[in-house]
């Protein structure tokens, strides 16, 4: 796809998703819910995290921990899941990019120093201390897949280099105030280049990006880990100097997320091909996380419609719009559940249906 190309696309659906706002706010809270958690797992396994789509989403929404993982992977996805709620909530302010902000995210991203493996100028595996919310004070480089040493700037450029990277985007800001996405893109190219923190920069740089289209109403664009090789290889083609090509990738992406997310304000189910996989690592990993753990609690009303609403509604939902697409294979469907011997239709009010039985059994619970 060219640059022309994919700026006429996003020009259409940002046409779009502009025509039906405001969105209804349950509509737009069950978007955004599935962006974070979606950009906290792909940003962080991008860099290495191990937790998984499931651990990620147990550990953000239950705050169970995954045995035998790292406690840093864990503290980066909560690190990285406050960065987002907070850019989230100035980007509605209006608030200005600035090089403090930025070091105000680094900091709420990595909440406090650590050790890394690093390499030396002459090519030597060493150890270094990352510091937070502070600008880079030896020399960070990274080897390539040819083996080459790719030097980022030094720590004595950076304060010059960061200012005007501020100063170039309020610029462009002020002369393309319409809602120019490729300044988001460009801007991700252009931190990344300079690498002004110890670590932290990759993730730092997709929030920003992420920042700037919010605030100029965009979608969040979330680069996802099986796109791990054509990312890096779009910014590699960035560094030949080929810049056009990145540009396109990031709007390649940024059409995708305003898709979902005009999808999502029409009532449309948003949920990927592979979501009700995500879905069952999860369960797997809640049950990892509790089967040591004794269970002490009491069945009651509240118990089982509490249960029912987390969690066996969702997965029936999934399965039954699993099961819709097979539809043009048969000649008739018909889904039932079978619960306690019983055959349920599936339109059955469920809620009801559990209040019944309770009622009905009330003294075994």
């Amino acid at each position: 796809m060219t640059l022309p190309e994919i700026s006429t696309r996003i020009e259409i659906l940002r046409s779009r998703l502009d025509s039906i706002r405001p969105l209804n706010p349950e509509q737009e809270r069950r978007i955004m819910d599935k962006f974070r958690l979606d950009w906290n797992y792909h940003s962080n396994h991008l860099e290495g995290n191990t937790l998984t789509y499931g651990e990620t989403k147990a550990l953000l929404l239950f705050n169970i921990t995954a045995q035998g993982k790292p406690l840093k992977d864990h503290l980066e996805i909560k690190g990285h899941n406050e960065a987002i709620l907070w850019i989230e909530e100035v980007a509605r302010q209006k608030r200005p990019l600035t090089e403090n902000f930025i070091r105000e995210l680094h900091q709420l991203l990595l909440k406090e120093p650590y050790q890394v493996d690093a390499i030396t100028q002459n090519g030597q595996p060493t150890k270094r201390w990352v510091q937070v919310g502070q600008y880079k004070t030896a020399p960070n480089h990274v080897k390539t897949q040819t083996g080459e040493i790719f030097r980022f700037a030094t720590p004595e450029e950076i304060p010059a280099l960061m200012h005007d990277l501020i100063e170039w985007y309020r610029n462009e800001l002020t002369q393309n105030n319409t809602g120019n996405w490729l300044l988001a893109a460009i801007f991700h190219y252009k931190f990344i280049r300079i690498h002004p923190f110890d670590d932290g920069n990759g993730r730092l740089a997709r929030i920003l990006m992420n920042f700037i289209l919010m605030q100029q109403g965009f979608a969040p664009a979330v680069i996802k880990t099986g796109e791990k090789g054509a990312y890096f290889r779009a910014l590699e083609q960035a560094d030949t100097g080929n810049l056009e090509a990145f540009i396109i990738y990031i709007g390649e992406q940024l059409a995708y997320s305003l898709d979902l997310m005009i999808r999502g304000a029409m009532g449309q189910e948003i949920e990927e091909e592979d979501d009700l996989d995500k879905q069952i690592a999860l369960l797997k990993a809640n049950l990892e996380a509790n089967k040591n753990e004794e269970v002490r609690l009491k069945k009651s009303w509240e118990v089982v419609q509490s249960t029912y609403d987390q969690s066996i509604e969702p997965l029936l939902k999934a399965v039954e719009l699993k099961i819709i697409t097979f539809d043009e294979l048969f000649a008739e469907r018909k889904s039932v559940y079978i619960f306690n011997e019983e055959e349920i239709p599936v339109n059955t009010n469920f809620a009801e249906y559990f209040r019944w039985l309770i009622y009905r059994k009330r003294e075994d619970l």
